[in-house]
């Protein structure tokens, strides 16, 4: 038998890790032309820009412990490091992966008025996605 699962409404942004966010950003907006929509920044821990691109973002992600962005990246220069996908509701796409095996990797969080929830790539075929519940209200 088969449920009704629920089902993404669209690909929010792909999350980049980059070695420098500022060499990212003038690849992203000066060479490719992209604009740029927002920036955040979460002191001693991550700057992050997203550049539009079409109906999706591109978000570069810093990560500013050294030792920490050396583990996540490498010796690459940049990464994708997730899919974002846009949800309708999180607490429903949580339960309907948890009882096929997903796991996430920590209790959702709210971030700049958005709820979400990252998954161990492990149960989500090797990938890592973030969940977005856009302007969420209590």
């Amino acid at each position: 038998m088969t449920t009704t699962a629920p089902i993404p409404r669209d690909i929010d942004h792909i999350g980049v890790i980059v070695r420098s966010i500022d060499n990212a950003k003038k690849f992203l907006g000066d060479v490719l032309g992209l604009p740029l929509v927002k920036e955040t920044h979460i002191p001693e821990k991550t700057r992050a820009a997203f550049f539009q691109c079409g109906s999706a973002q591109i978000e570069v992600i810093e990560v500013l412990p050294e030792d920490v962005r050396q583990r996540r990246l490498g010796d690459n220069e940049a990464r994708i490091e997730h899919i974002a996908v846009q949800v309708e509701s999180l607490d429903e796409i949580l339960q309907h992966l948890a009882g096929h095996g997903g796991e996430m990797d920590a209790e959702p969080l709210l971030h700049d008025g958005d709820r979400m929830s990252f998954s161990v790539p492990a149960t989500t075929m090797g990938v890592r996605f973030q969940l977005i519940q856009k302007n969420f209200e209590k």
